[in-house]
């Protein structure tokens, strides 16, 4: 591992324990007995190092997104990748509890992530017309619902983890499993009889 792994992997578990307000640099070289003015030259501020880990997530993220088109459709390839992204986001969980103080703190990032928003909806979009297709998934009920479906979606798995953290009173290790379901729960509506059928096979 080089040391700019290692100063990352260390920053994303102070981060998600403690916050990124909470966390400073000194902090990070303390946990890796390095001295400040070392991982400063790696990283010269918490900022840059946010940054390096939203980026990280995103690319991680996309792996599942960019491998959508090649793969055949079928409702447990769906399903799976809908747990992956979340057990994605929760591994990144501190960019998430605080998604809009972040952004604020770092401007660039908001672009960039409009940019995966734009991808991951485009995405989406191949996917209702793929499972449309399949007689899965049901006509809009008014001109323009599929588009506030996909922002209702979104909603739901972009920031469960802010709702996570005020009501959710469960395990944590059934925390994931609980807001899978929760999204889930919002998709069965639209689908078909045949859908319904694929979704409880994963066929």
């Amino acid at each position: 591992m080089t040391t700019k792994e290692r100063i990352t992997e260390k920053a994303l578990q102070l981060f998600n324990d403690q916050g990124a307000d909470n966390v400073t640099v000194r902090t990070i070289a303390g946990h890796l007995g390095m001295s400040h003015g070392n991982l400063c030259y790696h990283f010269a501020s918490t900022d840059v190092l946010i940054e390096r880990l939203y980026d990280q997530l995103v690319d991680r993220l996309n792996v599942g997104i960019d491998a959508v088109p090649a793969l055949p459709m079928t409702m447990g390839l769906l399903r799976e990748l809908s747990r992956q992204s979340f057990r994605l986001l929760y591994d990144y969980r501190f960019l998430l509890r605080d998604f809009a103080g972040i952004m604020r703190r770092i401007p660039a990032l908001t672009a960039r992530h409009q940019a995966l928003v734009r991808r991951r909806k485009e995405v989406f979009r191949m996917v209702v017309g793929q499972m449309r297709a399949n007689g899965w998934y049901r006509p809009e009920p008014y001109a323009g619902y599929d588009e506030h479906f996909l922002e209702q979606l979104f909603i739901i798995g972009d920031f469960w983890l802010s709702s996570a953290e005020v009501l959710y009173e469960g395990p944590e290790s059934e925390k994931i499993n609980h807001y899978v379901a929760v999204f889930e729960a919002a998709v069965v509506p639209m689908l078909t009889p045949a859908g319904i059928a694929a979704w409880r096979s994963g066929q």
